[in-house]
């Protein structure tokens, strides 16, 4: 199912998107933050892409493509997925976009449409959470922006310098 926004396209995830997606994840400047750093085996990426798409096939959500409605190309990613953080289920917000369209707001306008699907589809089950690190003030603005509070009990959580925001 598309799910649109005032300028934004967000599809469901499907290979033929490999060769785009795997250049946003091989990108430095896209992967600043990632401890792992840029994706640099395509057939590896192709494995987590194909992740992806079981997930959305199996719950009808997870992560889209993300396609500007003026431009037609996809840019980078989004969405949520489950999981699990000290035993409790959340759903995760995840995000990778070309360098280029950052600061626009994209990001943002795309996680509060899906957010706001998946909370239908699941009918409001599960907090959001958004997993940064602590020196990535973009993401945290972005987790902010939608309402995500900063959880410090849980600083350093699963990896040094990650820091957790979550919905009420």
């Amino acid at each position: 199912m598309i799910i649109e926004t005032e300028r934004l396209k967000l599809v469901p995830p499907a290979n033929t998107y490999l060769d785009k997606l795997f250049e946003v994840h091989r990108d430095p400047l896209n992967q600043k933050y990632n401890p792992a750093g840029p994706v640099e085996d395509k057939e590896a990426f192709k494995e987590t892409l194909s992740e992806w798409i079981k997930h959305y096939k199996e719950y009808g959500f997870g992560y889209y493509v993300l396609i500007k409605k003026d431009y037609y190309e996809p840019f980078g990613i989004c969405g949520l997925q489950f999981k699990n953080i000290k035993g409790q289920t959340y759903l995760n917000i995840y995000y990778r976009i070309e360098a280029a369209q950052t600061k626009q707001g994209l990001v943002a306008e795309a996680s509060q449409r899906i957010i706001e699907h998946v909370k239908e589809i699941t009918e409001n089950q599960y907090k959001i959470v958004a997993l940064t690190k602590k020196e990535n003030t973009a993401s945290i603005k972005t987790a902010e922006k939608l309402g995500l509070k900063h959880d410090p009990e849980l600083d350093d959580y699963d990896g040094a310098g990650n820091v957790y925001y979550f919905s009420e």
